[in-house]
């Protein structure tokens, strides 16, 4: 079972290479202002949780817990398997030709994986429920808008209803969260 430390040094990784592929995917479509800037803001909403998960881990080292073994299960193959799909979403990403609708369906990729689940499940446990309500409140309103671009510049219905079943779990998990 891994430390604290080293989950949250592997999942602030992970978050801090989705946040570089949305601003790789801002910089790629820049014809558009509004398509730019969803991209942009899907890369900023990535560096808060880079951000929330720094926060945490100073909290956790200044009062000696960082070391002490992660409050939740980490598989070394969930970190492989999330590392490989960011970079082949990275790599089909530089090669310049990539569709609005393919870059649609390669974010909602990352966003269906287990990244953000990790990210909620690290807050939570850690007992930083501001930060876990805060980050899934973006969660939610980061997938409508991904929902919403893929509605308007998609002609795939399955992507689409996948977005949503997404949104509405999430959205689901945050209710329930809120309630208790």
């Amino acid at each position: 079972m891994p430390t604290t430390r080293e989950a949250l040094e592997a999942t602030i990784a992970l978050e801090q290479q989705s946040m570089a592929l949305y601003a790789q995917l801002a910089r790629q479509f820049t014809r558009d202002r509004g398509i730019q800037d969803f991209w942009f803001g899907m890369a900023r909403d990535e560096a808060r949780h880079v951000g929330a998960l720094h926060l945490v881990s100073t909290v956790l080292e200044l009062e000696s817990k960082l070391d002490m073994t992660s409050p939740i299960s980490l598989e070394n193959a969930t970190i492989v398997r999330l590392k490989e799909l960011l970079e082949r979403a990275h790599h089909e990403a530089s090669g310049g030709n990539l569709t609005l609708e393919r870059a649609l369906e390669i974010a909602l990729e990352v966003e269906e994986t287990e990244l953000e689940d990790l990210v909620a499940d690290l807050l939570k446990a850690l007992q930083a429920p501001d930060e876990y309500e805060r980050c899934m409140r973006l969660l939610v309103h980061d997938l409508g808008e991904l929902s919403y671009m893929i509605e308007r510049h998609s002609e795939n219905p399955a992507l689409l209803h996948r977005c949503d079943t997404l949104v509405n779990r999430h959205a689901e998990a945050l209710r329930h969260w809120s309630a208790s």
